[in-house]
C-alpha cells in the first residue's frame, strides 16, 4: 500500500503571494490544489451545490450557461455573516471531500493546498502542517491595489477584515518570507526539506 502524501496547507494575507510560491511548487513539480478555482468548479458542477443555492438564491442562481450568477451569489453572500455561513456550509463540505479524494489520488510525496482562508475555512484540519507566507503590509498592499485594480482604502478594509498576521504565526509552525518574491525560493527549498525531515503524514 502506497504511503499517503504529506498535505501541506499554504495561507497568508491579501498581496503576501501565495499564489507566486504555489507556482514554485508546481514549477517543482509539486502538485497544487487551488480551493478558489475548485470551488468555482464544484458550485459549477456538483448537483447538490446547485440544489442548495438555487433554493437560497430562486431559480436565478444559475444563469443560461449553467454558471453561478456572480453578482447575485455575491450580493447574498455579503449581505449578512449568516448569509455566508450558509453559502460556505453548501460549498466548504463539497471542497473539502474533492481534495481529500485528490491528494489520495496523487502519486507524490507531498501535495500542498492553495487557501486564503484556511484557518477560518477549518481547512487546516485537512492538511498535516501549514506553510504561512508573509510579507511586510506596504507590500502586500501595493500587489494587492496593482492586481485588483482597488483603490488603498479599498485593500485595507479588506485587510481589515481578515485573520491578523499575528494570529497565523501564532498558529502556523513553517513561515516563509515573500517580500521579494525573486528571493523566495531558497527559503522555500530550505523549509520543504524541513518539513520532509520533522513531518509525518496521517493515514
Amino acid at each position: 500500500m502506497n504511503k499517503p502524501p504529506l498535505k501541506i496547507g499554504i495561507t497568508g494575507g491579501i498581496g503576501s503571494g501565495k499564489s507566486h510560491v504555489a507556482g514554485v511548487l508546481r514549477r517543482w513539480g509539486i502538485p497544487v490544489y487551488d480551493t478558489d478555482r475548485e470551488a468555482k468548479r464544484l458550485m459549477q458542477e456538483s448537483a447538490d451545490i446547485r440544489r442548495g443555492l438555487t433554493a437560497l438564491l430562486g431559480p436565478g442562481a444559475y444563469g443560461a450557461d449553467g454558471k453561478p450568477d456572480k453578482a447575485r451569489v455575491a450580493a447574498y453572500l455579503f449581505g449578512s455573516p449568516e448569509h455566508a455561513r450558509r453559502i460556505n456550509g453548501l460549498v466548504h463540505p463539497a471542497v473539502q471531500d474533492d481534495f481529500l479524494r485528490w491528494a489520495a489520488g496523487q502519486d507524490a510525496p507531498l501535495v500542498a493546498m492553495e487557501c486564503a482562508i484556511l484557518y477560518e475555512s477549518g481547512f487546516d484540519r485537512l492538511v498535516d502542517e501549514v506553510l504561512l507566507v508573509v510579507a511586510p503590509e506596504d507590500v502586500c498592499l501595493e500587489r494587492a491595489m496593482k492586481r485588483d485594480g482597488a483603490t488603498e482604502s479599498q485593500v485595507k478594509a479588506r485587510m481589515a477584515a481578515q485573520m491578523p498576521d499575528a494570529e497565523r504565526r501564532a498558529r502556523a509552525r513553517y513561515v516563509v518570507d515573500n517580500g521579494n518574491g525573486a528571493d523566495v525560493e531558497p527559503a522555500l527549498k530550505e523549509l520543504l526539506a524541513r518539513m520532509a525531515r520533522e513531518c509525518q503524514p496521517r493515514d
